[in-house]
């Protein structure tokens, strides 16, 4: 069981899809159990990921950007929605296979911390909650 609940998280790319789309399917792929991910960009980034919506914004606890650009268009968050910046920059050449593995493989870690530190809350929760 997670935390409380999912953590719901938009990660959000200004420059390229790529980070949003690596974040989300770590997120995914390795904390399913702890975090509900969606992938957005920011208008004018081309690819197959949704553009930032407000509806994406009501939905989520967590906005990650994930550059610059996504940094510098942070929209105004809700109460209570929080924000992280994990900037993956610079964004490698298309042909640059190695540079590519290496951004997943950062993208993958920053991920993977964000699930150990929701692991980290649920133990202290139920180590707090234990009824004698």
């Amino acid at each position: 069981m997670g935390y409380k609940r999912r953590a719901q998280v938009v990660f959000l790319g200004g420059l390229h899809p790529a980070p949003a789309n690596l974040a989300a399917h770590y997120a995914h792929k390795l904390g399913e159990q702890w975090l509900l991910a969606r992938a957005a960009v920011l208008p004018g980034v081309a690819g197959d990921v949704p553009v930032l919506s407000d509806d994406m914004l009501a939905w989520a606890d967590l906005l990650v950007t994930l550059d610059a650009a996504a940094l510098a268009a942070k929209p105004a968050l809700r109460a209570g929605v929080q924000h992280r910046h994990y900037p993956f920059e610079p964004i490698p050449a298309v042909t640059d296979k190695a540079a590519w593995q290496a951004l997943a493989a950062q993208v993958r870690a920053r991920v993977a911390g964000m699930i150990g530190g929701m692991q980290l809350m649920e133990k202290a929760a139920d180590e707090f909650n234990v009824e004698d």
